[in-house]
């Protein structure tokens, strides 16, 4: 049995991984919905059980071997752990599973030494080290900036792999190169003093460099899917310097911190999903092609501007505000499985093979 089998039954942990991350989000954001037992644990929820998991997935499903998909499994155990009520073994499972994205990243780094391995590599280890701090102090905010540089040094790491062909000189890659170590500076210095700003500033860069750079721009001149994974990608890059401007600059409003963190994680982390899931979908699950419908747009599109609302409303201290656009950001992202789950279904019908 190959392994790529085997993911049809991994992937709904992470969906409702996914879904558990959504509604604990919604009581922090003051909704009525009988689970706050497992609200603190949101972020675990959103950063492990459900990206870690999805991640976890993909490199697994490249190692074509069955044991590979062992890590995404205990990763995904997360899920009924936490629901349970058992968050510390949850955590562990993912402490574990994040072990198992290191040594993958390693050894495609030992085998292939390009040097955007480094970058997954050093994120996978970020990972680990968040997770672990969580365990031992119990308070989340110490882990956000390890998630946080997971997830970018992932994400940066998987442009410049499919970027790797565009005639990008190496004065230019040093720029990026120069911006993420000023990043990694930030976040090993005591976060919320001056490593947050300087953070901040590593963050406007890096986006500045990938607007500047990246394919994105060059993916709008094509109809379709390219089209659309390039508007998500602008998107995700503007989100992610308003993110950086948010951590970098001393402003101060009612819920600063609430805007600083989902303008990276809603907005920047989640315009890359959406950009490269109808392109990154196939391959995980053993199939040829592309899940693309014009309809992603809808649940794409709303959960930013969901996500807008809701910062507008961190901006001037309005729960109402705030809570309306959680909601329509919860929506939006349903909708949005929703309409993969019958593209993928309808690809299925129509191409077996």
């Amino acid at each position: 049995m190959k392994s790529s089998s085997l993911v049809p039954v991994l992937l709904p942990f992470a969906m409702l991984s996914l879904v558990l991350a959504i509604l604990t989000g919604l009581v922090r954001l003051g909704w009525a919905i009988p689970i706050s037992e497992t609200a603190g644990q949101h972020g675990a929820l959103m950063v492990g059980s459900f990206l870690g998991t999805v991640i976890l997935l993909e490199r697994a499903v490249v190692f074509k071997n069955r044991w590979a998909l062992l890590a995404p499994a205990l990763n995904g155990l997360s899920l009924p752990a936490f629901l349970l009520g058992w968050p510390v073994v949850g955590l562990w499972l993912l402490i574990v599973g994040s072990l198992g994205m290191v040594l993958m990243t390693y050894l495609f780094l030992i085998r292939y030494k390009h040097p955007y391995y480094y970058l997954l590599f050093g994120g996978s280890v970020c990972l680990v080290i968040g997770h672990v701090l969580v365990v031992k102090t119990g308070f989340y905010p110490l882990a956000v900036p390890w998630w946080i540089a997971f997830l970018l040094l992932t994400i940066v790491a998987e442009r410049l792999e499919l970027s790797r062909f565009l005639p990008i000189k190496s004065w230019q890659r040093l720029l990026l190169w120069g911006a993420i170590g000023v990043f990694l500076i930030g976040i090993a210095k005591p976060f919320h003093g001056t490593g947050q700003g300087i953070t901040g500033v590593a963050m406007i860069a890096v986006a500045a460099w990938l607007l500047r750079f990246d394919m994105a721009v060059k993916s709008l001149r094509k109809a379709g899917q390219p089209r659309y994974s390039g508007t998500m990608l602008l998107l995700g890059y503007g989100w992610l310097m308003l993110s950086g401007l948010l951590f970098a600059l001393p402003i101060v409003f009612p819920f600063v911190y609430d805007a600083t963190l989902h303008t990276f994680f809603a907005g920047f982390v989640f315009s890359m999903i959406f950009a490269h899931a109808p392109i990154i979908l196939p391959g995980v699950l053993g199939r040829q092609g592309v899940f693309y419908h014009p309809i992603l747009y809808v649940g794409s599109v709303g959960q930013l501007l969901g996500l807008l609302i809701r910062t507008l409303g961190d901006w001037q201290g309005d729960s109402v505000c705030r809570m309306a656009g959680g909601l329509m950001q919860g929506i939006a992202i349903g909708i949005f499985l929703i309409c993969m789950l019958v593209i993928i279904v309808r690809k299925r019908l129509y191409f077996p093979y």
